[in-house]
C-alpha cells in the first residue's frame, strides 16, 4: 500500500467501517431487527459518514477543506437549533433522544455529520456527473444547483425512515397533505440550505484540479440512496422507492455509457 497521509487513513478507515456495517444496517432496519440497546449504531454510522467526507475534504483541499468541513457541520447544527426552538424554517419537530450524543438543547451532534454527507456527497456527486456532460470542468452554478437537488433527493428517502421507522425525530403537527406527514417546507429548506453551502464550498475550493479519491463522495452518496431506498420499499413507502430508482439510474448512467462507448 502506498504511503498514506493521516487524513487518508481517517477517510479510508471511516469508509471501511461504514462499508462493514452497511449490509447489516440495511437488513436490520428493513425488518426491524435492531437489537435492544444498539440504537447508538445509527449515530456511529453518521459519524463515520461525516468523518469520511470531512477527511476527504482535507485530503483534497488541505486546511481549507478542514475549515470548510467544520463550517458545514456548525452551520448544519446551528440550522437545526433554529428549527427545533422556533419551528422554522423546517416546520415544528423535536428529536427523540435516539441519536447520541445530544448537545445542550437536544440537537444531536450526529446531525452535523449528516449535513457533511449531504453537502460533500451531493455536491461532488453533482460535479462527477456533470463532468460527463461537458468537456472540461463543470460550471459553478449547474454544479451547485444539481448538488442541492441531490441533497433533497436523499432527504426524500431519509425522512420516512427517520420519522416512521426509526423515530429519530417527530414532527409535532404531521400534515396529511405533506410527504408522509413531513411538511413540504422541510424540503424547501434543505434545498436552500444545501444551495448556500454548496456555493460556499464551490467558491472556496479550486474546481480546476483533479481530485484524489474522487469516487468516494459518489459511493457514499449512492450507498445511502440504496440503503434508505431499500428500507422504504420494505416498509411499503413506494414514492421513496421511485426516488431511489431515479437517483441510482442517474448515478449509474455515466458508467453504463462509458462501457458502451467504442474503444
Amino acid at each position: 500500500m502506498p504511503n498514506l497521509s493521516p487524513a487518508e487513513w481517517v477517510m479510508l478507515g471511516s469508509f471501511g467501517v461504514f462499508c462493514f456495517v452497511f449490509p447489516f444496517a440495511t437488513f436490520l432496519m428493513s425488518f426491524g431487527l435492531m437489537p435492544w440497546g444498539m440504537e447508538w449504531m445509527s449515530s456511529l454510522l453518521l459519524a463515520m459518514l461525516g468523518l469520511a467526507c470531512g477527511a476527504w475534504m482535507v485530503v483534497n483541499f488541505r486546511h481549507v477543506g478542514l475549515w470548510l468541513s467544520l463550517l458545514v457541520l456548525a452551520l448544519g447544527v446551528g440550522l437545526e437549533y433554529v428549527g427545533v426552538f422556533t419551528g422554522v424554517p423546517f416546520g415544528e419537530y423535536r428529536y427523540t433522544g435516539v441519536l447520541v450524543p445530544e448537545l445542550p438543547g437536544g440537537v444531536p451532534l450526529a446531525i452535523g455529520f449528516a449535513w457533511l454527507l449531504i453537502v460533500v456527497g451531493g455536491l461532488f456527486s453533482a460535479r462527477w456527473l456533470l463532468s460527463y456532460v461537458k468537456v472540461g470542468q463543470p460550471l459553478l452554478w449547474p454544479t451547485v444547483l444539481l448538488g442541492a437537488v441531490l441533497a433533497v433527493g436523499l432527504d426524500l428517502l431519509l425522512e420516512p425512515v427517520a420519522y416512521h421507522v426509526k423515530g429519530y425525530w417527530e414532527w409535532q403537527a404531521p400534515l396529511p397533505e405533506g410527504y408522509y406527514g413531513v411538511p413540504w417546507s422541510n424540503f424547501a429548506t434543505w434545498f436552500v440550505a444545501a444551495l448556500g453551502m454548496n456555493w460556499l464550498v464551490s467558491r472556496t475550493t479550486a474546481r480546476t484540479e483533479k481530485l484524489a479519491w474522487s469516487w468516494l463522495p459518489v459511493w457514499l452518496y449512492g450507498m445511502n440512496v440504496f440503503m434508505f431506498g431499500v428500507v422504504n420499499v420494505i416498509h411499503g413507502f413506494w414514492v421513496p422507492g421511485a426516488v431511489m430508482a431515479v437517483l441510482l439510474t442517474l448515478l449509474l448512467g455515466p458508467g453504463v455509457r462509458r462501457r458502451r462507448m467504442p474503444s
